[in-house]
């Protein structure tokens, strides 16, 4: 397999290696030179934050039952709330 740096000092990862290595969006990888002048690109670790949205839901579930106004005007109470800091800065 080939690839080409870009003017920016690029590189693209060709697919086929980035699915066997399992490599995804926002994970490291460490890069390094050999004593032969090899370069040595290997997965130091995957991006464990990304969330499973099911789970963020199932987990805040129930979080604003307890909320003493409806969203429509909470909604509304940060607009106004918003407009009036705006007007003191004097950006409207």
């Amino acid at each position: 397999m080939e690839t080409r740096i870009s003017s920016k000092g690029q590189i693209t990862l060709p697919v086929e290696v980035r699915k066997k290595l399992g490599i995804k969006t926002g994970d490291i990888l460490r890069v390094s030179v050999d004593e032969e002048g090899a370069i040595i690109i290997s997965a130091e670790k995957k991006n464990e934050n990304k969330c499973n949205p099911l789970e963020v839901l199932s987990q805040t579930a129930g979080a604003w039952k307890d909320m003493e106004e409806s969203g429509e005007e909470f909604v509304h109470r940060l607009r106004n709330e918003d407009a009036k800091r705006l007007k003191v800065l004097g950006i409207e």
